[in-house]
Order: structure tokens, then C-alpha cells, then sequence
């Protein structure tokens, strides 16, 4: 975790669009939180190994909730989607 007395170092990296789009949404659904602050956070929780051992209990509950907030947003698209689809076919059935 960070601390305040510790030096912040820029870095520069190239990200997708998506990416981009997706952290811009984060950064307005966490409120208090910065782009910088999200990305420095993902790279705290980021474990190749999937080992949790190391974790503490806080930063689990964090992950596992924007994993679910993730999946919510993404579950709530495709409603989105199946429903326009619904709608227009039911639109070329009615005529």
C-alpha cells in the first residue's frame, strides 16, 4: 500500500481503448478516486500466480467487488442488447 511520505515516479505506457474507456468509467463510479490511483491499486492486487495468501482480507474484498461490479456492468449490457433484439423482432413479427 501506498503512504504519503512515499516518492511517486511518472511512467508512461501505452493502454487500448478500451482500457482507457474502462478506467474513465471506474474513475467516475469510485468516487474519491483518480486514474492514477485505480491503475496504482491494480497493480497492488495484480497476482500471476493466484496465490491469496499474501492478501489481506480488505484488499480481497476490494478486488472481489470490483469483479463483480465488472460483471454486473457487463451483464447488464447484454440484457441491454437481447432486449433491443427482442424488440425488433417483435417489431417484424407485428407487421
Amino acid at each position: 500500500m501506498q503512504t504519503q511520505t512515499e516518492t511517486l515516479v511518472r511512467k508512461q505506457f501505452f493502454i487500448s481503448n478500451e482500457n482507457v474507456e474502462k478506467l474513465e468509467r471506474l474513475t467516475k463510479e469510485i468516487k474519491g478516486s483518480s486514474a492514477a490511483k485505480i491503475v496504482r491499486d491494480a497493480i497492488d492486487a495484480y497476482n500471476p500466480n493466484g496465490n491469496l495468501e499474501n492478501f489481506e482480507q480488505d484488499e480481497l474484498i476490494a478486488v472481489a467487488h470490483a469483479k463483480v461490479k465488472e460483471a454486473i456492468l457487463e451483464t447488464e449490457k447484454t440484457i441491454n442488447t437481447v432486449d433491443h433484439c427482442i424488440k425488433n423482432l417483435s417489431k417484424r413479427e407485428a407487421k
